[in-house]
């Protein structure tokens, strides 16, 4: 919480300096056909200089956080004469970077075809906290993406997309959404913050259909908000908000931190 209370300004900021990107509407549409997500395999024209500074930017934030003891209520635990961990693991990322013994291209190419475990590998060959360094380089990216897919989404219909995962960057959805008084179901990406529509007695992970091994959780009192729909053939489980209109992509950070509980 801490730290997307410091780093929301800097993404909105940077969300406005994205250079441009688009698709001429047939090839969109062709793609989504062909299930391949928009942004795939696209030259995309991201600004290198820009995006390692938004990154040093955000390490400055969580050493700063840390640093001032902001997040002396947060999951870290230390001696406040002391450095904290979260403040220590970015500035050795920050520094790494700043020393170019870490190349931030290669792990943005990592990320965005999910390779997490090279990212892993690397930071652990850095002697570097692999999950600070996955947390920061995805925030990093995410202004860009989300200026290319809403530029995107003014060309093209993600209406007939029924695919459990982003019709623009290719993500896993981070929860869904019950629109509306017809309650449809809308999958969320935390990344570009796009949605698309997916039916709701269907496995977003594995398609199963099969509504016996599809099931719901929700901590008693808030079933009319917030629960979890499970499904029992691939043991994953989805967040489910209920919501009048669709929530805003900055805030979606803000809504997967308030059901951490789920």
């Amino acid at each position: 919480v801490a730290f997307y209370r410091s780093a929301l300004p800097l993404l909105a900021a940077a969300q406005q300096q994205a250079l441009p990107f688009t698709l001429e509407p047939a090839a969109a549409e062709q793609k989504l056909a062909a299930g391949r997500p928009l942004l795939i395999d696209e030259e995309l024209p991201l600004d290198g200089e820009t995006a390692v500074d938004l990154f040093l930017r955000l390490c400055r934030a969580v050493e700063t956080m840390a640093a001032s003891g902001r997040a002396g209520w947060s999951l870290f635990k230390w001696d406040k004469t002391d450095t904290s961990p979260a403040s220590q693991a970015a500035r050795q990322i920050r520094q790494a970077v700043a020393q170019r013994r870490l190349g931030l291209a290669r792990v943005w190419a990592a990320l965005a075809v999910g390779e997490r475990g090279w990212v892993r590998e690397t930071a652990v060959s850095l002697e570097l906290d692999a999950d600070m360094l996955w947390m920061l380089a995805q925030n990093s990216l995410k202004p860009a993406l989300r200026a290319w897919a809403h530029g995107l989404s003014q060309v093209v219909n993600l209406n007939h997309w029924r695919r459990g995962h982003c019709p623009m960057c290719g993500s896993a959805p981070a929860l869904s959404e019950i629109q509306g008084k017809e309650g449809e179901r809308r999958l969320r990406c935390l990344l570009c913050g796009v949605g698309w529509y997916y039916p709701r007695l269907q496995c977003a992970f594995c398609g199963h259909r099969d509504h016996k091994s599809l099931g719901y959780i929700a901590v008693e009192g808030e079933e009319e908000k917030y629960r979890l729909q499970t499904c029992d053939a691939c043991r994953r489980y989805l967040k489910v908000v209920v919501t009048y209109d669709p929530i805003p992509a900055d805030l979606l950070l803000v809504e997967d931190l308030a059901t951490l509980h789920l």
